[in-house]
């Protein structure tokens, strides 16, 4: 009796299973949206590329971050090594190295 049952079960799997898979596309084309609309774009294609000029594409290993403004200091470098010196003769520690 189980013979029957299997036998049978597996002829109406496969005959159900052919209907469900007749709409879906061949394999690798992937999924088909043909009721989109088609629009014209209405900006110009010399427009397009002033935007994109003035907009460029984020690269480079800090693109994710905020530009910095990098304001030129008015110290000299003598300056800022003589102000870390008293600092440091002050008890101040520079957090540097592998314990920082």
């Amino acid at each position: 009796m189980q013979t029957k049952t299997i036998a049978l079960a597996t002829v109406l799997a496969t005959a159900l299973a052919g209907n469900a898979f007749a709409f879906q596309p061949v394999s690798g084309e992937g999924p088909l949206f043909q009721n989109d609309t088609v629009t014209v774009s209405t900006v110009s294609r010399e427009a397009v590329r002033q935007e994109a000029a003035a907009n460029p594409p984020a690269a480079g290993v800090n693109n994710a971050g905020a530009a910095v403004d990098q304001t030129p200091s008015k110290l000299t470098r003598a300056e800022v090594r003589e102000d870390v010196r008293n600092a440091m003769a002050n008890g101040y520690v520079v957090k540097s190295g592998e314990r920082s």
